[in-house]
């Protein structure tokens, strides 16, 4: 007579605690990350997605063996703390990108005199300027669209073999020189997508200002500022495809850089 599996034993205590820590981890990778902190999603559809993403990468990380169960409810509660530090810290690094598009955003909307519209950007919760904001969807699509969300999960995943469950997370000088790496990029990313449109913008405001000089009668600032909002716009349509371009390789090198830190 053969012996009917206990399945009660999947939800031993043992088995309940590890599938926590892995929740609680992808839960704060899911608070910072793109796409999946700028979606307009009530809070408990992403904590039913972080369940359903960690029920599926407890039996790999169970499976592994690599992590060390608390003794107590302290070390517990401690390990909580840490495993969402974990994933907040992936996710942001990984969401410097959409903040490195936004200060491109700023630095070409200050020259074509729309920095004064800005509000309150309800995916974020700061303050930004339409251009920021249609830069940020942009990105956000290119993110989905090039597939970046697998490398981020693949790095999540890859965490809990460099920093297993249980082990109180300690950073070698390397992997802290490659995170500050990644945190410089976003002014490369900023300079890379604005420094085009900026320096036709930069040309512009330099011949309306010696044509004030030449036409001292005219009242320049009511014919600069239209006309620069004008150029400005040509100018991002005239851009679109190559910044498509730029985002796409900044992504997907960015995301894979990422990856490797916590692999």
């Amino acid at each position: 007579m053969t012996q009917a599996p206990n399945l009660l034993n999947l939800l031993s205590p043992y088995n309940i605690v590890i599938y926590m820590l892995v929740f609680t981890r992808l839960s704060g990778m899911i608070q910072t990350a793109p796409f999946f902190s700028t979606i307009q999603a009530p809070t408990m559809t992403k904590l039913w997605f972080s369940a359903l993403c960690a029920f599926i990468m407890y039996p790999l990380v169970f499976a592994s063996k690599n992590y060390i169960m608390p003794r107590n409810m302290t070390e517990f509660l401690f390990l909580i703390a840490f495993e969402f530090l974990i994933g907040y810290l992936i996710g942001f690094v990984a969401n410097l990108i959409l903040e490195g598009v936004r200060m491109a955003g700023n630095i070409f909307s200050i020259q074509m005199a729309l920095s004064m519209s800005e509000a309150l950007d309800p995916a974020t919760g700061i303050s930004s300027n339409e251009l920021s904001r249609i830069y940020i969807y942009l990105t956000t699509l290119i993110f989905l669209a090039t597939g970046a969300y697998q490398l981020l999960f693949m790095a999540v995943f890859g965490s809990f073999s460099s920093l297993p469950i249980g082990n109180f997370p300690f950073f070698d000088s390397q992997t802290i020189g490659s995170l500050l790496i990644l945190f410089a990029q976003i002014f490369k990313i900023a300079f890379g997508v604005s420094l085009p449109i900026f320096s036709v913008l930069l040309i512009s405001d330099i011949l309306l200002g010696m044509m004030s000089k030449m036409m001292p009668q005219m009242n320049i600032y009511m014919v600069a500022i239209p006309v620069k909002i004008y150029i400005g716009l040509f100018l991002i349509l005239a851009f679109l495809s190559a910044t498509n371009v730029y985002l796409q390789g900044v992504i997907k090198n960015y995301m894979e850089a990422l990856s490797l830190i916590f692999t």
